[in-house]
């Protein structure tokens, strides 16, 4: 189910209901901050038990309700209706409705932390005085509420704090009035990529030995076209399906399903000053940035006669585009030559928070492998990738199985205990053809790059089979 608050543009607003059954054909069309027009509702009355607004109604969408994206800039981003202190204190019984506050902060206690079923909680309180003073309110902040509550403090140390709640829940505690913040907000890009992520570099994400967040900045290179730009997914979980007889089977689920939901996975190849690597684009940021669903981009690939082995054209709007990426690195085998994958989870495509960045980072521009000083390393990163048929994290930390399957050779179990750089001259195997991988030469080179420097795990007789393969592949 997906719970939406929508604001007109005379700041009213009304909770709106994607149910259970539906979600599947809306959860790509909307996003968090975009203007719409929405045609085909049902309503029915504001009954709900935590209210967002006071309207008397709530909307729900439909299958047959229509989600258009316009640009409209006389709708406020934020539409606050604050709830005055005397108000809220005045409650003599839990009231359920959600509430925006305004106050200045005179008091905070400790981060507490315990657990709750065996799973770890963090709060911390706060007091916070009206603007005109003279009423006080205690509240708690939960979980990244704290520590964002907390770390801001930190960086930006200041005689006194404004805060502003929206969707609070108020709760009467022994006496004591407490707001508790609802779990509806998100963290903003500046917030996501310029306050709370700690960053690394791609050479330094591969470095990585656990399972780990962090922010990074590179260049779409290439789309990685051997693998699959989409794959079928449960409805329910999103996880991939394997197809079953005439059936597509969940194993998270323990289902079968006859229909399936089509969702991207895209691997991009991600260059930055200091190395490159994978990172596998899912449905959600893709479908940000792309503008079109997956379901909706595959239906009309396919009417146009689309190559199966190839990728939408408009898939290619990635490449030679600068992105800020909030990725989760998760570690595999540590024996293996790539003992990592690396997803995105946030993708940032807005210049002026991307300049912030690289000036906060110090980050120089980076030219796109285009010398012999430029290393195409872990040449086997993306075979290995996809190996057995296993996959990646999903939007929501699900491990994916996925239907798609690597086309190159792989090379894992070349020796890694010793590394080599080699210059190797493609025009004398290849003629005129890029080098993505060393068993692999496809489509055209610019004729000044015909020389770049590999990547050779193993010893001197490994760096002859590369050749060897070069040449077979040429032949």
């Amino acid at each position: 189910m997906i719970e939406l608050v929508v604001l007109d543009e005379q700041g009213g607003r009304i909770q709106c209901t994607v149910k259970s059954i539906h979600v599947y054909l809306f959860e790509n069309s909307i996003n968090e901050g975009n203007v719409y027009m929405l045609e085909n509702l049902s309503v029915a009355l504001n009954s709900g038990k935590y209210k967002p607004t006071m309207h008397e109604f709530r909307m729900f969408f439909k299958r047959e309700t229509r989600v258009t994206l316009v640009e409209d800039s006389s709708i406020p981003l934020y539409g606050f209706s604050f709830v005055p202190f005397v108000e809220i204190l005045n409650e003599t019984k839990d009231d359920r409705r959600l509430v925006d506050v305004l106050g200045v902060v005179t008091g905070k206690g400790n981060l507490i932390e315990f657990k709750k079923e065996g799973k770890p909680c963090n709060y911390v309180v706060i007091e916070l005085e009206n603007i005109e003073g003279g009423l006080k309110l205690r509240c708690t902040l939960w979980e990244e509420y704290a520590f964002m509550f907390l770390k801001h403090l930190e960086d930006h140390p200041s005689e006194s704090y404004v805060v502003v709640l929206q969707f609070a829940k108020m709760k009467n505690f022994k006496g004591i009035q407490f707001s508790q913040l609802s779990d509806h907000a998100s963290l903003t890009l500046e917030e996501e990529f310029l306050e709370r992520g700690v960053y690394k570099s791609i050479a330094d994400l591969k470095e990585v030995t656990q399972n780990s967040v962090f922010v990074t900045i590179g260049t779409v290179k290439n789309i990685e076209s051997e693998y699959n730009w989409c794959y079928r997914a449960c409805k329910k979980c999103s996880l991939g399906l394997k197809l079953d007889g005439s059936m597509f089977y969940c194993k998270k689920c323990v289902t079968h399903y006859s229909t399936f939901v089509t969702r991207y996975s895209i691997q991009l190849r991600v260059v930055d000053e200091t190395d490159s690597a994978s990172f596998i684009l899912f449905d959600k940021e893709a479908s940000n940035f792309l503008k079109i669903p997956a379901y909706e981009l595959r239906t009309s690939y396919i009417a146009k006669g689309g190559d199966k082995n190839r990728h939408p054209e408009e898939i290619d709007s990635f490449k030679n585009k600068k992105f800020l990426f909030k990725v989760q690195v998760k570690i595999q085998d540590m024996e293996s030559i790539v003992h990592y994958v690396i997803s995105i989870s946030r993708l940032c495509f807005e210049d002026n928070i991307i300049a912030s960045f690289e000036k906060k980072y110090q980050i120089e521009e980076v030219a796109l492998i285009q010398d012999n000083s430029e290393l195409l390393s872990q040449f086997t990163e993306s075979s290995d990738l996809l190996k057995d048929n296993s996959s990646v994290s999903c939007d929501n930390g699900v491990d994916t199985p996925s239907p798609l399957l690597p086309t190159g050779k792989t090379t894992s179990n070349m020796d890694s205990s010793v590394i080599k750089v080699l210059d190797v001259d493609l025009a004398e195997y290849c003629g005129n053809a890029s080098f993505d991988t060393p068993s692999k030469c496809k489509g055209e080179m610019h004729s000044e790059q015909t020389i770049v420097r590999v990547a050779v795990h193993g010893d001197e007789q490994s760096a002859k089979k590369l050749r060897k393969v070069i040449k077979e592949e040429k032949n």
